[in-house]
């Protein structure tokens, strides 16, 4: 059984890291870069005046300064790192509850701290139709940036912001927008609907919409790896769900046990695609092997507490989880930090240990050995 507040994992795959303060209210979103580097967080903000746009650096566990903004926009629903393919320049893409969509980019500082970051406000914009924006995705290749919000309109742009074009769906609320497979130059674009369970599909070069599948229930989140073929569902009535994109199959299905309410749950993958992770409303994380469904690990982040709010990163074989309370908070709301523990070192400092301990019992026995022959000498 797990303690209410301990930290802990049941099958020690996954080691605790550590805690990121700097965060207060819900948490409702969240992005790693590619490097695994820095973290963006979005949500509700306890304190008045500002927004709730977090970064912070993983090297230092602390965060980041970030320009000062206002809270009109509303609570930050949607954050995702840019990666721009020959620059050396990220950009922090956040929306908003009332629709805003706005930008930070982030340059290398190297005048006063090696690896700090220097963070500007480059735009800020508003929606067709404006409401709360569910769903952000980028292709770098193209420098497309693909935008849903719950009034049923996906927007397309390429960097830096010039429209490619927009699509109202109408009678749907999008979950989460994701781009597919490349069609000529262009990606097509995911659009999975929260209620009805369906899935469309926009063509990449003027966004005209076809139905593609019904998964037969609610749509909590959706993560799309396109060079495995796969998709990762989350459906808040039961758990989280694996389809072949091709032809829009089921592979698995991990059970999520429902305790409170049904609520969307965030899902990743990590390890090379290799594990699915799930966040839950009682505190537990989630990890599943995505080809045989065995349970990888059950990280506890916090007893009871609804753990929807769940990102992923890795780089250089390091694997690291993120979880975060996704429930209304008056005060602060750390994020949990977990990575996956090194099997090989691991056994390498077991093999080591059996090595010093076998070495020591040789060297008692010689030991004993001579104590009893000088003994024998004496004697004679």
């Amino acid at each position: 059984m797990f303690s209410s507040n301990r930290k802990s994992s049941k099958y020690g795959a996954y080691a605790h890291h550590g805690e990121l303060r700097g965060h207060s209210g819900a948490i409702l979103a969240m992005s790693a870069t590619e490097d695994g580097k820095f973290l963006a967080s979005g949500g509700t903000q306890a304190t008045s005046g500002t927004d709730g746009t977090r970064i912070f650096d993983i090297r230092t566990m602390r965060a980041v300064e970030t320009p000062q903004s206002s809270e009109w926009r509303g609570p930050t629903t949607a954050v995702l790192w840019l990666k721009r393919e020959d620059d050396a320049v990220d950009g922090l893409v956040s929306g908003s509850q009332r629709g805003y969509l706005f930008c930070w980019e982030t340059a290398k500082q190297r005048a006063r701290i090696a690896g700090s970051l220097a963070i500007t406000e480059t735009y800020c914009v508003r929606l067709i139709k404006p409401v709360e924006i569910t769903g952000l995705a980028y292709d770098p290749p193209t420098r497309r940036l693909a935008v849903c919000h719950r009034g049923g309109i996906v927007q397309v742009f390429r960097m830096p912001l010039t429209p490619v074009y927009t699509i109202e769906l109408p009678g749907i609320v999008p979950r989460a927008v994701a781009f597919g497979q490349l069609r000529g130059n262009e990606r097509d674009v995911l659009v999975f609907s929260l209620y009805d369970g369906e899935i469309y599909q926009l063509r990449g070069r003027d966004g005209t919409a076809s139905h593609l599948w019904n998964v037969g229930g609610l749509i909590g989140h959706a993560e799309v790896d396109v060079q495995k073929g796969v998709v990762c569902i989350d459906d808040p009535s039961t758990g989280t769900s694996i389809y072949r994109l091709d032809d829009c199959s089921r592979l698995k299905t991990f059970q999520v046990r429902v305790t409170k309410k049904k609520r969307i749950r965030n899902v990743a993958f990590v390890n090379e695609c290799k594990v699915v992770v799930s966040g839950s409303d009682h505190g537990v994380v989630y990890l599943f092997d995505r080809r045989s469904g065995k349970t990888v690990d059950e990280l506890m982040v916090h007893s009871y507490e609804w753990i929807q709010t769940v990102t992923t990163s890795e780089n250089e074989g390091v694997c690291t989880i993120f979880a975060a309370k996704s429930r209304d908070l008056d005060g602060p709301n750390n994020i949990s930090v977990w990575r996956k523990r090194d099997l090989r070192a691991s056994g390498g400092t077991i093999l080591y240990g059996i090595l010093v301990f076998v070495q020591a019992c040789f060297v008692v026995g010689v030991a004993i050995v001579v104590f009893f022959n000088r003994t024998d000498l004496i004697r004679f």
